[in-house]
């Protein structure tokens, strides 16, 4: 299994498939797509990344880490939404200022798809990585 981003709801939202892969989404340049929302005026992609601290609580053992992991931060789903938005108009308009364009733009297209649904329900949500 390759790394992945992947969409993680506060709480389940009933008939919906928040199942993305997001593997091109880590195989692009981080610093690139950074840049990318810098100059677009929104929060990175990265900016939306938290885990929960029990999930990675093992692997800190012992790294007197243990009392300082963060909590699990929550988002609004339209925060991501304008974020994947921006990008995606970009993208579309520009696919050559970002290696991989198209198959990040998959990705995208289901990242919107899933953070609308959010949207409608009002659940907040977060990136995780899969490893």
């Amino acid at each position: 299994m390759s790394a992945a981003i992947y969409i993680v709801p506060e709480k389940p939202v009933a008939g919906l498939d928040d199942f993305v892969h997001g593997s091109t989404v880590v195989q692009v340049d981080e610093v690139e797509v950074d840049d990318l929302c810098k100059r677009l005026k929104v929060k990175s992609l990265w900016d939306f990344v938290s885990q929960d601290p029990n999930e990675f609580a093992d692997l800190l053992e012992g790294l007197e880490l243990d009392d300082q992991l963060a909590c699990e931060q929550w988002f609004s789903p339209e925060d991501g939404l304008r974020t994947v938005r921006a990008l995606q108009g970009h993208l579309v308009s520009q696919p050559r200022s970002l290696s991989n364009a198209d198959a990040f733009l998959e990705d995208l297209q289901d990242y919107e798809w899933v953070l609308s649904a959010l949207a409608e329900q009002d659940v907040r949500w977060h990136f995780a990585v899969a490893v």
